[in-house]
């Protein structure tokens, strides 16, 4: 088969059914769940401080087309930027057991996501590859970079920076999730960059991918193709991007391989910590990953919408507080709404816009639109909406979907278009494997991509995206709590009943990832912990 048809039949695969589940371990072996935490034993750990004080930027602000002045950058700027991206935000204790929760959210709080830098000398830090630790808040040096490879690559990069990486971990979700784990490891990607994209603008940095790279390319830069993994352990790339000082659509977006070569001679530090004392081998998820992974490209194309926002955010807040308290909803109260004005500034938050983060991370063109389930909004009625997020509209769909459908206009020069109305909070709940939190909250959604097109070109596409529906994710995470109240994500739900419902075929658009949000109902029994208590003790 074909790169695209192995992925492809990969997502076919790994769908839930009505009447069958995608296959996994189907019990919770916890003897060997994974450690959430990578530890390169061997290389050397440099503590980073942790904020004393939180950037001072205003919420409303972080969205601005103009950020702040850029801070310089130095060991203790690192330390915040790490902090407020990839870093700790609480511990939970309930009973004999505790956990960490962290910045970004991840499904299953099972944390695939890892975090490199490739650093220039700064005063405390030697230049290096970097891997972040964030149970300890450090970096942990992986291979010195001398100035002569890192001069090169940064004047071509645009000059005061750096570079940082994600890789992922599959073993980490397929622990829980079997083989539908590789789509919550892409997932979860996305909310990650969105999470590096506002910390990078608290700072006055721009966090930009460099959409060019192939994975062979960041592997040879991390050290990933030349590190001893323990079997099934391994970390695999993802992406690159440059954060630095806001360098605009122009920034060069691609890694000459002469820039890349030297680094292939460096000598790479530290083995990898053993996860689990025993894995076991899904072995479709490294062949979907096989199917999907990146070459080296040409910049790819994101066209981003110069629009003005139609909704602010709410004022008064604190940029890093939102940030820090962003927690996942596990239920809601059925009993309470939110205002329509709420609803639409939640959608308006969706929206790419150009020189707005997480958008300036140019991921790719935006290719995700929004099907709504709307149960309780004041001044909007119940039913079953749709969003176009993507610069697409309703004549795009219309033809596609059930003629019944009224496509009728919620407020003039805005993308949101009633299809029916009607109660569909059993709908919501179904669809989404049955769980009630998607019907008991304000709203909830279905993110839809035109899968079968987009991958079918280009296979490596199937991951941006996920990692498009994850930064969208992310975004209505912070706007849920700067309004007063708490999102979650939802991966598990049945796939081609969503097409059923529209009426519109998989060939077109497929549901990829579900969210809702509403007033959340806290677990008194749940004690929070200061999240770097036990660095303090």
């Amino acid at each position: 088969m074909t790169g695209a048809e192995t992925i492809l039949a990969y997502h076919a695969a790994t769908r839930h059914h009505f009447r069958r589940y995608a296959r996994s371990a189907g019990h919770m072996d916890w003897a060997n769940q994974p450690n959430p935490f990578r530890i390169y034993e061997g290389a050397e750990p440099i503590s980073l401080p942790l904020p004393s004080v939180d950037p001072d930027l205003p919420y409303a602000d972080l969205y601005a087309n103009d950020g702040p002045p850029a801070q310089p950058f130095s060991i203790a700027t690192l330390g915040s930027f790490l902090a407020l991206s990839m870093g700790l935000s609480a511990w939970k204790q309930a009973g004999g057991e505790r956990w960490a929760l962290r910045i970004h959210p991840s499904s299953g709080n099972l944390h695939p996501s890892e975090c490199h830098l490739i650093l220039p000398a700064i005063e405390g830090l030697a230049g290096g590859v970097y891997h972040y630790a964030p149970y300890f808040h450090a970096l942990c040096r992986r291979a010195l970079v001398p100035s002569e490879v890192w001069f090169p690559l940064s004047a071509h990069l645009g000059g005061q920076g750096c570079l940082v990486a994600l890789s992922t971990i599959f073993w980490r979700e397929a622990w829980k999730y079997g083989e539908r784990a590789y789509r919550y490891c892409n997932l979860d990607t996305g909310h990650v960059v969105a999470a590096l994209a506002l910390a990078a603008r608290l700072h006055g940095w721009q966090y930009r991918c460099i959409s060019g790279a192939g994975d062979n390319q960041i592997s040879a830069l991390l050290g990933l193709d030349r590190t001893a993994w323990h079997p099934l352990e391994e970390e695999v790339p993802d992406l690159i991007a440059w954060v630095g000082p806001a360098a605009g659509e122009s920034a060069p977006q691609v890694l000459p391989e002469e820039l890349v070569r030297p680094f292939v001679h460096l000598s790479i530090q530290g083995r990898p910590n053993r996860l689990s004392p025993q894995v076991v081998d899904w072995s479709i998820i490294p062949e979907a990953d096989a199917a999907a992974r990146k070459p080296t490209t040409p910049a790819l194309a994101c066209r981003l919408s110069a629009d003005a926002v139609s909704y602010p955010p709410p004022p008064g807040l604190r940029a890093a507080a939102v940030i820090r308290q962003r927690r996942s909803a596990q239920a809601f109260d059925p009993d309470r709404s939110i205002d329509a004005d709420v609803f639409l500034a939640l959608l308006d938050r969706t929206r790419p816009r150009a020189g707005v983060p997480p958008f300036t991370a140019r991921i790719f063109k935006p290719a995700v639109d929004l099907l709504l389930f709307v149960h309780r909004v004041r001044g909007i009625a119940p039913g079953l909406y749709f969003f176009c997020r993507s610069g697409k509209g309703a004549d795009d769909y219309r033809p596609l979907c059930r003629s019944e459908f009224a496509w009728a206009a919620v407020r003039p020069g805005f993308p949101l278009w009633l299809l029916q109305a009607g109660d569909c909070t059993h709908d919501a709940m179904t669809l989404s494997c049955h769980q009630e939190i998607a019907g008991d909250g304000a709203f909830a959604l279905a993110m839809l991509a035109p899968l079968a097109a987009l991958v079918g070109a280009r296979p490596f596409l199937y991951r941006h995206l996920h990692w498009e529906c994850g930064l969208v994710g992310q975004l209505l995470y912070l706007e849920a709590e700067a309004h007063g109240l708490r999102g979650t994500g939802i991966g598990c739900f049945f796939d081609e009943p969503v097409n059923h419902l529209l009426g519109i075929d998989p060939e077109h658009l497929q549901s990829l990832y579900h969210f809702t949000i509403g007033h959340p109902l806290e677990d008194r029994r749940l004690q929070t912990l200061p999240a770097y208590h036990h660095l303090h003790r």
